[in-house]
């Protein structure tokens, strides 16, 4: 009988060791089952899946991990996976950003960079922040080199703060129009829609999200171009676990 046992329980633990290290990553790449757009997916719970607009066209992917900043004198640990897809001047990014244990992420009415405009209202049975924002290539990775961009950011925080998805559309701002872009109310509108219109963020359920997965692929590194202290000011700070919000 205690032969049988150990027997039964080596079966049990070798089961449970194949299964782990057979497992692939939550995160990753699909195909978008309307678009046929590569893009990022997460498969955990709630599940995500980006739906770039279809005249999209994808740049790349990769992920990195990040050491974002903290309110603390120690450095924060979180992973980003991330998309970048291109129609004419503009530039769409695509994003997971997931805090390691023991951290959360700030609020998400915190933003990373003063906003020009904030709004959040419900979509999808989640809080929606968006913001309107005037960015340097020094705060924005996804700026073009050396000059100024318009950015709409749209930003779901997810699984009790733990997981960011982010959607930001960019378009390139003349020197004559950075200085007064913020009093321009009608191209703030109108770039705002082109924003929204760039890309929707989807949460299948279950059977949904396996049809979507049937191509799914882990992420290679991301190009050394987006560093990781880029990326790390880019997502924004983290708190400690039971943090003060």
């Amino acid at each position: 009988m205690k032969t049988a046992l150990l027997l039964v329980m080596a079966f049990f633990v070798a089961a449970l060791c194949l299964a782990g290290c057979s497992s692939q990553p939550l995160q990753g790449m699909t195909t978008e089952p309307e678009t046929g757009l590569s893009v990022v997916v997460s498969r955990a719970r709630p599940a995500v899946m980006f739906a770039p607009a279809e005249d999209m066209r994808f740049i790349s992917a990769g992920w990195r991990s990040l050491r974002p900043a903290t309110r603390t004198s120690q450095e924060g640990d979180a992973r980003i996976w991330f998309a970048l897809y291109g129609k004419g001047e503009g530039t769409l990014v695509t994003a997971l950003a997931e805090a390691s244990d023991p951290w959360l992420w700030e609020a998400a009415h915190h933003a990373a960079f003063p906003p020009l405009r904030e709004l959040q209202y419900e979509q999808n049975g989640e809080m929606l922040y968006e913001s309107l924002l005037r960015l340097t290539a020094d705060q924005d990775p996804f700026c073009a080199e050396g000059g100024a961009c318009l950015v709409y950011r749209a930003k779901y925080l997810l699984n009790f703060q733990k997981m960011q998805v982010i959607v930001e559309y960019h378009e390139p701002l003349k020197a004559s129009q950075a200085r007064d872009i913020a009093f321009q109310e009608a191209a703030l509108n109108a770039f705002q829609e082109r924003g929204r219109a760039a890309c929707a963020v989807r949460f299948p359920d279950k059977a949904a999200m396996k049809r979507a997965t049937q191509d799914f692929q882990p992420l290679s590194q991301a190009d050394e171009r987006f560093s990781r202290t880029a990326l790390s000011r880019w997502v924004g700070e983290l708190q400690r676990t039971g943090g003060r919000l």
